[in-house]
């Protein structure tokens, strides 16, 4: 017997969906990947997402869905949100597109011309020297015990030429970051901070097309996320600590 109160087939809505629309998808893509798991995990996100299963019900949702779909198979990033590379959002019945702070390094790893890249942050009672020049090498040593509130946000990478490129941002670089797109949004978490000081860092160094599409496409969202106030990796963390990993189904066979 049915449970009348759960989502009704909110599995099969969303693989009907994928089945009808996920070729046309491929077209868009400017990076080899597997096309079937980047569907599964765009079905795992919709099927753990009430907010994004509803907007399945309403034509201007699968719209939005479709247009979401098509930018996220560009480069086609796990859509899965306990991977933290790319995310479908909903806003107000529709959904946009964000590449995360994960998906980036990983296209910048593929690239094959990075050795090392990460982006970290930096505390009051840290221990923090950014490079005088391109060149030099830098410090960092988090505080063992109490390391303060945070002071700022760096992003730094090694290409396998050798060189070293490194980015740092303030606290306050970051606010005014936001700002400009809206007044009215919070100040930025920690996944904001670090997601923004990375894209700084990979801004200034030509590493792939690939890797600059995919930040031309975050710059195209950003306004819509600071309007909504909403940072998916922020929002990663406190999935990940209210929800296991979702598990989907698949009685309808391959989603290709």
């Amino acid at each position: 017997m049915t449970d009348k109160n759960l989502p009704v087939t909110t599995d099969s809505l969303a693989g009907d969906f994928l089945k009808k629309f996920g070729k046309a998808v491929n077209d868009y893509a400017i990076r080899k990947y597997d096309q079937s798991a980047f569907l599964k995990s765009a079905m795992i996100a919709i099927v753990d997402n009430p907010d994004l299963a509803g907007c399945l019900k309403t034509d201007p949702g699968k719209l939005s869905l479709y247009s979401a779909l098509r930018y996220a198979g560009t480069t086609g990033l796990s859509l899965n949100p306990q991977q933290g590379e790319a995310a479908l959002i909903p806003y107000g019945g529709k959904i946009s597109y964000q590449i995360m702070k994960n998906g980036m390094i990983t296209l910048a790893l593929e690239s094959g011309a990075v050795e090392f890249i990460t982006a970290d942050i930096v505390r009051a009672n840290d221990e923090f020297t950014p490079p005088s020049n391109p060149n030099d090498n830098y410090t960092y040593r988090p505080a063992r015990k109490d390391r303060g509130p945070i002071d700022g946000f760096f992003a730094v990478m090694k290409l396998k030429s050798g060189s070293l490129h490194m980015k740092w941002m303030t606290l306050e670089e970051i606010n005014e970051h936001r700002k400009k797109y809206s007044e009215k949004t919070r100040m930025p978490e920690i996944g904001y901070g670090l997601k923004t000081v990375l894209k700084s860092l990979l801004r200034s160094v030509k590493i792939s097309d690939v890797l600059d599409q995919a930040i031309a496409t975050d710059d195209y969202f950003e306004p819509e996320f600071h309007t909504h106030g909403v940072s998916a990796d922020d929002a990663l963390e406190k999935l990940k600590e209210e929800k296991p990993v979702a598990k989907v189904e698949n009685n309808g066979g391959d989603l290709l």
